[in-house]
């Protein structure tokens, strides 16, 4: 999940009454506005019987505008008109009727003001989880945003080595920093960290935010070696024997006591399932513990079993590797 601040584009209504020679309050409406905001405008051209007017503005998008609806001497229906440069704008409006078309009239109006730039947005983007003792990339997204330092933070801070620090974003407006959650070889579960980012050094003006999961890597679990040597399964011809003092095999792939059956690294194409790893009694928990190794979500492998093998499907869309461990515990 992902938070940013954004400034969300106004409109401002504005009734425009024209005049002789422009002048009036109604003829002349100041409003400063935001590069993006829109104008909503509306006319009364004040010339009986006479519905046209025409605007022209080049900070605005129409950049000119001409009218031929609505009633005589009454408010035409409203054009809205989207500021699109930075400074100082006029919208020129005026009605003009020559004395062949029912009598001469020149009303004239305008509005005005500033037009600003639209203020920086930011969002962060993290991974949905990331194990202690690896490290995850958070990115960074700004529009309207001058290149320079933000800064960031991450709680909890016992977590994490470093907890804060800064980061450049370029005029492009994109940046990324990395997170390390500080293994602490305790289990006590997934955590949630909140990551800040801020625009000054002193960490007092959020401007986005988002979170992730710690996984915690004792309660997932870790890896191990390849059996016999090689980087194939287990199988009954490896493995390990012992011995007691008078010679009695304890401990061997062809006792039904604890040995290592398959210990490897297993690629799997998505949305597929591996093929079969023959383990007499592999559907029977009491006899056998088939498990992967590390940290995956629930829903990512199957495991499937029979009477004398399993295999691991892939219910993902895009090539796994999952980390096979199959003992014979009785």
């Amino acid at each position: 999940m992902s938070f940013s601040i954004i400034q969300h584009m106004a409109n401002h209504n504005v009734f425009l009454g024209l005049s002789n020679g422009g002048l009036g309050t109604l003829a002349n409406r100041n409003y400063d506005i935001i590069n993006g905001d829109t104008i909503t405008l509306a006319v009364n051209n004040n010339i009986s019987g006479w519905n046209r007017w025409n605007e022209s503005s080049s900070s605005f998008n129409p950049t000119s505008y001409s009218n031929t609806t609505g009633t005589g001497y009454g408010t035409s229906p409203a054009v809205v008109f989207t500021a699109t440069t930075n400074g100082s704008y006029t919208m020129n409006v005026y009605s003009y009727r020559s004395s062949s078309q029912g009598g001469y009239a020149y009303k004239t109006g305008r509005v005005y003001g500033q037009i600003t730039g639209a203020a920086a947005s930011y969002s962060l983007s993290a991974p949905t989880s990331i194990q202690e003792g690896t490290t995850g990339t958070v990115n960074i997204s700004a529009t309207n945003h001058t290149a320079g330092t933000v800064y960031w933070s991450v709680t909890p801070t016992a977590d994490f080595s470093p907890n804060t620090g800064s980061t450049y974003v370029a005029s492009t407006g994109l940046g990324s920093f990395s997170l390390s959650p500080i293994t602490d070889n305790t289990t006590e579960g997934n955590e949630t960290a909140t990551i800040r980012l801020y625009s000054n050094s002193l960490r007092t003006i959020q401007i986005a935010s988002t979170t992730t999961t710690i996984t915690d890597q004792a309660a997932a679990g870790g890896g191990g070696g390849s059996t016999g040597g090689g980087t194939s399964g287990g199988s009954t011809n490896q493995g390990i024997d012992v011995f007691s003092p008078n010679g009695t095999k304890v401990f061997g792939t062809d006792l039904r006591t604890q040995n290592v059956q398959y210990e490897q690294s297993v690629s799997i194409s998505g949305s597929s399932t591996s093929s079969t790893f023959s383990m007499a009694d592999a559907n029977d928990s009491t006899k056998v513990l088939i498990t992967l190794l590390g940290y995956y979500p629930p829903s990512r492998f199957t495991i499937n079993t029979t009477s004398t093998g399993f295999s691991i499907t892939n219910n993902t869309s895009g090539t796994k590797t999952a980390n096979l461990l199959a003992l014979r515990i009785g």
